[in-house]
């Protein structure tokens, strides 16, 4: 349930940013987290409401150096990538003799999530998907015109900064499924899938929804039946469907080709 989930809100969200071309900032904000799950380990807070908090961060942090910067946002992402595992390593490095599970935070632990962390997943997702209904229209604008946007009268920086924090919600689910270093996988490869097969925003929005279910749920049977790790099973699946949507099996236009 928890793994159909993230593979149904990481292309919800992930349509927007690949169509911004902001598809890196998801792996920034990650990476990012690795300083609040540290902290909040050593502090005794529940790493997913850290991870959450220092993910809003860093996307807010990234969305204002880019902003205020001459800087290419890939140079940004990388700045803040490399801080918080910095924050993440030094706080680790100060906190000798804490027990730290790291590997269930840098490759996932899907297998391990238990009622309580599902119950938290849905509290937080389903409250993500909802602002997407609702503010759909004002996020395709900007994601495809932002400066019309603008001209038009709509609060461009306060969408931005809800787009922000909604991949900060997406990621502090995902980290838990898939980990630090793969989520932005799930964000991106399933979109990368739908932009290739379909031929508008809505197609390509429902065939990235459809494909990261499936992937999560061959991710998890091949991991069963193989004995390795679920997360980086999900991911080359998904990897594996990417690479059948540019062979020609799907015999459609991309997106791309029609705007």
């Amino acid at each position: 349930m928890s793994g159909i989930f993230v593979g149904i809100l990481c292309p919800i969200i992930g349509v927007f940013l690949v169509l911004k071309n902001l598809s890196l900032i998801a792996d920034g904000m990650a990476h990012f987290s690795f300083g609040g799950i540290a902290l909040g380990i050593v502090l005794g807070i529940s790493p997913t409401y850290m991870i959450l908090l220092f993910s809003i961060l860093g996307g807010l942090l990234i969305n204002y150096v880019i902003r205020r910067t001459k800087l290419y946002g890939d140079t940004v992402i990388a700045i803040l990538l490399s801080t918080g595992l910095a924050i993440g390593i030094t706080i680790i490095s100060l906190a000798r003799g804490t027990n730290f599970n790291i590997n269930a935070y840098l490759f996932g632990s899907l297998l391990a999530i238990d009622e309580k962390e599902l119950m938290s997943i849905i509290l937080l997702g389903i409250p993500a998907i909802i602002l997407v209904i609702i503010f759909y229209r004002p996020l395709l604008y900007i994601t495809f015109d932002e400066d019309s946007a603008k001209a038009s009268g709509l609060p461009v920086e306060s969408i931005n900064i809800l787009l922000v924090i909604l991949s900060a919600v997406t990621i502090a689910i995902t980290i838990k499924v898939a980990g630090i270093l793969l989520t932005s996988a799930l964000i991106v490869i399933p979109v990368a899938t739908g932009i290739q097969i379909s031929n508008s925003f809505k197609k390509t929005l429902l065939s990235s929804v459809v494909t990261g279910i499936i992937s999560v749920i061959l991710g998890l049977i091949i991991s069963y039946y193989l004995n390795i790790a679920p997360g980086g099973a999900i991911v080359l699946v998904s990897v594996l469907i990417f690479l059948l949507s540019i062979s020609g099996l799907f015999d459609q236009k991309g997106y791309y080709s029609k705007t």
